[in-house]
């Protein structure tokens, strides 16, 4: 159910931050991308709609039975998903060009977040590109809005997020050198650019 309103509802509206990813990254025909915490798999549809090679990846099964519905629709080649955890990468070191991450981090725990940072940069090859992207601090009136609607740990989550800084903060923790950053939505939502 959660999946299917994400496909129908989120991803639309999330249209501007799907065009916004490869044009900020850089992103060139032929790269291989890693979609972590792919959801639905809109991102990563819209990435190998430009003619990179993605992985998408996601821990929900539904979410990632909404990606595999979504690419035999499209019959895209140059792209796959499978579920996986974030935290535990099941890809090679170095194997990457790109690693991104949309939307995902406000929701997990602070170690969490930590690992699926540290997961990323030891997929993507030395010189690749990590691009992060989530809420603004503070976020915007109709995100909490719908955060506090969803509850639970993952409201916990976001507001625990909220109060550390965001990513600013968190790149700043781990000692990440961020060489560009941006904002999309109108300012709904941040951009940072890594370089590996």
């Amino acid at each position: 159910m959660m999946a299917r309103f994400y496909s129908l509802f989120i991803d639309r509206a999330l249209k501007d931050l799907r065009k916004g990813i490869p044009e900020f990254a850089g992103m060139q025909p032929g790269e291989k991308v890693l979609d972590v915490c792919c959801g639905t798999g809109d991102q990563a549809m819209h990435i190998a709609g430009l003619g990179l090679e993605v992985y998408g990846i996601d821990l929900d099964e539904r979410m990632i039975a909404v990606a595999e519905a979504n690419k035999r629709r499209t019959r895209r080649e140059n792209i796959s998903f499978q579920t996986a955890d974030a935290a535990a990468l099941l890809f090679k070191s170095r194997s990457f060009d790109y690693a991104t991450i949309s939307l995902a981090l406000h929701e997990k725990p602070p170690e969490i977040q930590l690992q699926v940072i540290e997961e990323m940069r030891r997929v993507v090859k030395k010189g690749g590109v990590l691009v992060l992207a989530d809420f603004g601090v503070p976020a915007k009136w109709f995100i909490r809005l719908l955060e506090g609607l969803v509850g639970g740990d993952h409201y916990a989550c976001f507001k625990a997020y909220q109060a550390a800084g965001g990513l600013e903060a968190l790149t700043t923790k781990i000692g990440l050198k961020v060489e560009k950053r941006a904002a999309v939505m109108g300012g709904a939502v941040e951009l940072r650019y890594i370089r590996n």
